[in-house]
């Protein structure tokens, strides 16, 4: 690869976003009953700094800019059942299928990545410790036009005990993109988002 080459690669942006996947975290910081749960529209994640500054002698000495937290924000195409029991731990009952939403239910901490594109390479990231909470309950009636209606939940993005909240890696494959995710939440079998 050339100079150039080089260059139109990394100011490549970012296109597109698929295969959003969670699991649960366990206590020795693995992932496990990983699942795709629906195609994703936005997969957005807003981290919150420290941004503190120390002042002496009348200027700024040091900054801190840290991330303490964050915001997952992700808009997912269906309406799935998993979304409320798996991701916000509701319960469902099993003769009937009703969804039994509780005021002691409390989320589990899960682990979520998804996959963008930018250039030619897959860019897969993974949020390390997150807890999602209820989605609003929107709903519209059938017009002329047909609209699609998307479910969002919103999750905080904890710190893990050794800093590390986020990871990133870059692939030349889909397929290789998925593997690495697969194994991080613990998905062993092909699953909707991964033929």
């Amino acid at each position: 690869m050339n100079e150039k080459q080089k260059m139109e690669e990394q100011t490549m942006a970012k296109t597109g976003i698929e295969y959003a996947v969670f699991g649960l975290l366990q206590e020795d910081g693995t992932y496990k009953n990983g699942k795709y749960l629906s195609p994703v529209t936005n997969f957005n994640g807003t981290p919150t700094k420290a941004s503190v500054t120390d002042y002496g002698d009348n200027r700024a000495l040091e900054n801190d800019n840290s991330v303490t937290g964050g915001t997952l924000s992700i808009e997912m195409n269906q309406d799935e059942v998993d979304i409320y029991v798996f991701l916000l731990g509701h319960t469902k009952d099993e003769t009937s299928g009703e969804i039994i939403y509780n005021v002691n239910d409390t989320a589990p901490y899960v682990g979520c990545g998804a996959i963008g594109k930018s250039g030619a390479k897959y860019v897969a990231k993974f949020y390390k410790k997150v807890q999602f909470s209820e989605p609003n309950d929107e709903n519209t009636t059938k017009q002329e036009n047909t609209t699609f209606g998307h479910t969002t939940v919103e999750g905080t993005i904890l710190i893990p005990e050794d800093g590390a909240w986020k990871l990133r890696e870059e692939f030349a494959t889909l397929a290789a993109a998925k593997d690495w995710l697969n194994k991080k939440v613990g998905i062993t079998a092909v699953q909707g988002g991964n033929e």
